[in-house]
């Protein structure tokens, strides 16, 4: 079973067209209140300090997020960057899960397959960057030999 926050992840991380897909199913079955319309705002961004392990703010960082209502229960959409149709979308699909609607029956599987996509241009990402990846103890040697 894949949290909320793992879903988020792959929905913004994953391919387009399955956001608007999901959030597409929604729309034409059920009515959609916008309780919060796309908005930019800034957060702060935190971190930990990795020797004392002390929690530190970074600074603030551009989100956009959206609430909506499907019935009576309440979906949220926050992404970094400007995109206030995908943070619409995120809230849209946030609120169908979260209300387990039938329609959300199939996505998990989807999700899954979108997540596995993902790992792997991943994996090609890494795998690129350490072909270019500099052996400092190697140069050392053939420079010395000049």
């Amino acid at each position: 079973m894949l949290t909320r926050t793992q879903i988020t992840r792959i929905l913004i991380e994953g391919d387009r067209k399955l956001l608007q897909q999901l959030c597409c199913q929604i729309e034409e079955r059920h009515e959609i209140t916008v309780v919060k319309p796309p908005e930019k705002s800034l957060v702060m961004s935190k971190a930990r300090d990795s020797v004392s392990g002390q929690p530190f703010y970074l600074g603030e960082v551009l989100v956009t997020e959206c609430t909506i209502a499907l019935g009576d229960v309440h979906g949220f959409g926050l992404l970094i960057g400007e995109d206030a149709e995908r943070a619409y979308e995120l809230a849209v699909v946030d609120a169908a899960m979260m209300a387990t609607l039938p329609e959300t029956e199939g996505w998990f599987e989807l999700l899954k397959q979108e997540e596995q996509r993902i790992a792997e241009r991943r994996a090609l990402e890494s795998a690129r960057i350490m072909k270019t990846r500099v052996q400092f103890d190697t140069m050392e040697e053939s420079y010395g030999k000049r």
